[in-house]
């Protein structure tokens, strides 16, 4: 890949990924799972979503709990071209989210963590095909996480192995 296909390449992810967390945050995810490969990966270990299906769940459910307001702040992009179809980025995220509609009151982030995705180019253009966390730091406003029991019930599914 030359120089100028490796500058254009690394934009068009930086951009899926600042679009995503848009999206999130302005529309509440309900296009976020279009962003993902068709197996797209959420997350990691047993609160992961595995395909749009279960990443679009995720949003639905989250959206049926009413107002929330949240920002996801992303510091120090490092994007890596690994071939023409593949790609990695790992950023610090900064949440700021509160149940509510504005003007609502903020102390801390609710959370700091480090986050990596692949990335991978087909027909469609640049999707996620996996995007983890490994959290840094943890205020006291928690951050939107699914019930077990919950999940259990909203996306019948058998356990995975790497969940046992």
């Amino acid at each position: 890949m030359n120089a100028l296909a490796e500058v254009a390449a690394k934009a068009e992810v930086l951009s899926l990924v600042t679009e995503y967390w848009n999206e999130v945050d302005t529309n509440w995810g309900a296009r976020a799972h279009m962003m993902f490969a068709e197996d797209g990966v959420f997350g990691s270990g047993p609160s992961a979503f595995v395909g749009r299906e279960q990443i679009k769940a995720f949003y639905d459910w989250r959206r049926g709990r009413g107002d929330r307001v949240a920002r996801h702040l992303i510091n120090n992009p490092m994007v890596s071209i690994e071939s023409a179809d593949r790609a990695t980025i790992k950023y610090i995220m900064t949440i700021y989210a509160v149940d509510g509609v504005p003007v609502l009151p903020v102390n801390a982030p609710n959370s700091i963590s480090e986050v990596f995705e692949v990335l991978v180019r087909g027909a469609e253009g640049w999707k996620i095909r996996s995007k983890t966390f490994t959290h840094l730091f943890k205020g006291n406003e928690p951050t939107t996480t699914m019930p077990a029991h919950v999940r259990q019930s909203l996306l019948s599914e058998p356990v995975r192995e790497d969940q046992s």
